[in-house]
């Protein structure tokens, strides 16, 4: 596998971090001090659910020192599933995440300076394998992007619609309490909802004009 980075919606710097074998990132500008976001990646489940290819279908924490947990999902990028345990490690920088088992070795966040907020890069690290021989190639993640994106839009939105009562209990419990596929279901029908309701208030505005001038 070679290394290889990407950026998430556009919004990454263009400055490119070294990548070790091995391994692929992903790196994107955070709308909160870099203190803030460190604060946003302690919740380790929060962050894995917010994965919008990762359908999680048990988690469990094992241990507080160090912080473990132990989760059951499947990835629709690859069609893997998991069942897997993670040891967190948390510095001042980000943290690291390592895996017990899967191909997938470690994956770490790090948080950086960038202007009007901080940096994120998300690293995933692999251990050694052949691509053109080994079966285990097919459990690559292919949703570091789309992953990282979806932190910065869920982060995004807190930023500008947290005013709205129920919306942090919304996106953060509801829509995350379901599988990918569901949350994208959910979000077509309030989209279609919208569409419609818009289009009531256009015809009813253009009755009431007609309405007017008929008077």
């Amino acid at each position: 596998m070679k290394p290889g980075g990407a950026t998430a919606e556009g919004e990454a710097n263009s400055e490119e971090p070294p990548a070790p074998g091995n391994a692929a990132w992903a790196k994107a500008d955070m709308p909160l001090p870099a203190q803030d976001s460190l604060i946003f990646l302690s919740d380790i489940e929060r962050l894995f659910r917010l994965n919008p290819h990762l359908d999680i279908s048990d988690w469990f924490e094992e241990a507080d020192l160090p912080r473990r947990f132990r989760f059951r999902a499947s990835n629709e990028t690859n069609g893997c599933s998991y069942e897997v345990t993670i040891v967190v490690e948390s510095g001042c920088e980000g943290l690291t995440l390592s895996y017990d088992s899967g191909l997938k070795a470690t994956t770490e966040f790090r948080i950086g300076p960038a202007e009007g907020g901080s940096s994120l890069t998300i690293t995933d690290c692999y251990h050694p394998v052949d691509e053109q021989s080994d079966e285990r190639f097919k459990e690559v993640d292919r949703s570091l992007v789309p992953w990282l994106a979806a932190i910065r839009g869920h982060i995004s939105g807190l930023n500008r619609y947290c005013w709205l009562p129920g919306y942090r209990w919304w996106t953060g419990h509801f829509m995350l309490g379901m599988p990918p596929r569901q949350r994208r279901i959910v979000r077509m029908i309030l989209w279609v909802s919208l569409l419609e309701f818009v289009v009531f208030l256009f015809v009813a505005a253009i009755f009431w004009l007609e309405q007017l001038t008929s008077g």
